[in-house]
């Protein structure tokens, strides 16, 4: 068989931990906690030891690793931002090439509403949102143990054929889960690396080890408390841009000799690596370069979680060998050779090899311009009139704020949102008017105090400083809804989706609304809406079962209430409305 072909027969495993710092993992640090079934994938294979994050956020991180392209120009510079752009990915390249293709993923910020379900057969991420709706829904974690059996499901029914798997395990994301009376970020580790430990058995099991070629990365690190950050998306050091990158080569694949390498290099060349390891053409959107051909490149990062949640000016990168500049208010120059750890800012030593890096990194956002602002839709603009705005702009001034300046302000605001301080909330609030997050949480904190009045004012308040705030709108609109505003609340259900059409909770609102004043179609129309962005919507598809049984067409009303069972197999609503059907229908019950 010729070698090209065997090649485009190569099965193809990318797994990515969410939140992994390499330097937790043994095969990174030795002197580190054991990390045993991780390391077996370098003792066979490649480590890369200084790969780096394009954007250490789980969405816009994972949409530039599956483009390869960078997040300033695919759009996708925060989670909750859908991928518009028509751009080839791994999955779509994949099946066009014939394999078969599926996701299985453990967090809600990969939720298919977000546009990397595109060339996926199968993108399994079943979050149970019907039965947990209180919760905040980025928190919305599913145990690796579950993705990881979803995936094995999937391979014993499919791994006959050559076949793309996408394998996203979210455990090491806060807020942990206690693992044999453990509790943090390394007893989190030290379950991932059992689940990976179960998987690679499994794969070894059925002869899929040793043929497929299997990446292993992450999107991000974690700050753990270094430069004052506990978590990630704030600031752009290695802390939280330095991930992990292994590659395991399948027998007769074009590979790398080298069990280790140090060059610097980006998140971006993964998807071309592995293009270029089957043999398949690289896409000319693509920015990065495949790992088997020696380049040296600059290597660009950005954030601009700071400038959209916390009122600050965005940070930029570049990392060119072991120097690294970052761009902000207070510029900072680094040398990771003798300074991994980013303790010695040498930018007043050394201004003229800053601007350099400077000048080449303004030269790289110029190889792929921007997205121009979409303005907003007549729709949008009709309802933001309707509720009292003009516009719909959004809440970016330009900030000349450094972040380094605000870090301490945020940390208090994560921990008050952790423990639910509404105290240290106001304070923050007067401290920092401009800030809309911190008067979305103070409402949500006056929500769970169930005072409403309180509530719907820091909403308002939010929404004065950005009208195109979708989150105030909907949690404005639930208030006048169990205040039987019905109008109002319609009104701000509305603003929302036109903001936000992946917003599908304002669409199960507006069709209960509806529902409850017999005008059928709208809620019809509200509850396709809702499939088209949730294909497992408990909601819609129990009330288009019901619909279905009112016309007496009993064989979609059964289709869509089984759908509606297949998302909530507990229902008993469900089981008994499908129990009538099955009456009218004449079949065993």
């Amino acid at each position: 068989m010729p070698s090209s072909l065997l090649l485009l027969l190569t099965p193809v495993i990318l797994i990515s931990v969410d939140t992994l710092r390499p330097d937790h993992l043994s095969c990174y640090q030795p002197s580190h906690h054991p990390t045993p079934h991780i390391d077996s994938l370098a003792q066979s294979g490649t480590l890369f030891s200084q790969i780096t994050t394009p954007y250490p956020l789980t969405l816009p991180a994972h949409t530039a690793l599956f483009t390869s392209t960078y997040p300033f120009a695919n759009g996708v510079q925060d989670n909750g931002i859908p991928l518009t752009e028509s751009l080839p990915t791994l999955a779509t390249i994949f099946q066009k090439s014939g394999y078969r293709t599926s996701a299985f993923v453990g967090s809600f910020v990969l939720d298919r509403r977000f546009g990397l379900n595109r060339g996926f057969d199968i993108y399994d991420g079943p979050l149970d949102l019907h039965n947990n709706p209180a919760a905040g829904l980025p928190d919305h974690k599913r145990p690796g143990d579950q993705v990881a059996a979803a995936a094995k499901h999937w391979l014993e029914q499919n791994s006959s054929a050559p076949f793309f798997l996408f394998l996203h395990l979210y455990d090491l994301h806060a807020p942990y889960s206690p693992h044999n009376g453990a509790t943090g970020y390394q007893a989190e580790l030290a379950y991932v690396d059992q689940i990976l430990g179960d998987f690679f058995s499994f794969l070894d099991h059925r002869g899929l080890l040793q043929k497929s070629l299997i990446v292993f990365t992450s999107d991000h690190g974690e700050g753990l408390g270094e430069h004052g950050e506990s978590s990630h998306g704030y600031f752009i050091y290695q802390t939280t841009l330095h991930v992990p990158l292994i590659i395991h080569w399948p027998a007769n694949s074009k590979r790398l000799p080298q069990s280790r390498i140090d060059e610097p290099a980006s998140l971006l060349d993964v998807a071309p690596t592995i293009l270029d390891t089957l043999g398949l053409s690289l896409p000319s959107e693509m920015r990065g370069r495949s790992l088997l051909q020696p380049h040296s490149e600059d290597v660009y990062s950005e954030s601009v979680y700071a400038r959209n949640h916390f009122g600050c000016a965005a940070l930029r990168s570049l990392r060119s060998a072991n120097l690294k500049y970052i761009d902000a208010p207070k510029p900072e120059l680094y040398d990771l050779a003798t300074d991994p750890n980013e303790q010695k800012n040498l930018y007043n030593q050394q201004p003229a090899k800053a601007a350099h890096l400077r000048e080449r990194l303004i030269a790289i956002r110029g190889t792929a311009p921007t997205p121009a602002a979409k303005p907003p839709t007549p729709e949008t603009i009709a309802a933001l009139r309707s509720l009292g705005y003009l516009s719909g702009g959004s809440h970016q001034a330009v900030s000349h704020i450094d972040p380094k300046d605000r870090i301490a302000d945020f940390e208090r605001y994560v921990a008050a949102l952790n423990n639910g301080s509404t105290t240290t909330l106001q304070k923050l609030a007067a401290a920092l008017p401009d800030v809309v997050d911190i008067k979305m949480s103070l409402g949500m904190n006056e929500l769970r105090l169930k005072d409403e009045s309180a509530a719907a004012t820091e909403f308002k308040h939010a929404l004065a400083l950005d009208p195109s705030n979708a989150a105030a709108h909907f949690e404005l609109g639930l208030i006048a809804f169990r205040q039987h505003k019905l109008d109002t609340a319609i009104n701000e259900f509305k603003a929302t989706l036109s903001l936000e059409p992946w917003y599908t909770r304002a669409d199960e609102a507006l069709a209960e609304i509806y529902i409850n004043q017999k005008d059928f179609p709208p809620a019809r129309e509200h509850l396709n809406h809702l499939l088209s962005i949730d294909p497992d919507s408990y909601t819609a598809h129990f009330n288009l079962g019901i619909f279905a049984a009112m016309a007496a067409d009993w064989p979609e009303a059964e289709r869509q209430l089984r759908a509606a069972l297949h998302a909530d197999p507990n229902s008993a609503q469900a089981h008994q409305t499908l129990n009538m059907i099955l009456q009218q229908e004449g079949k065993p019950q």
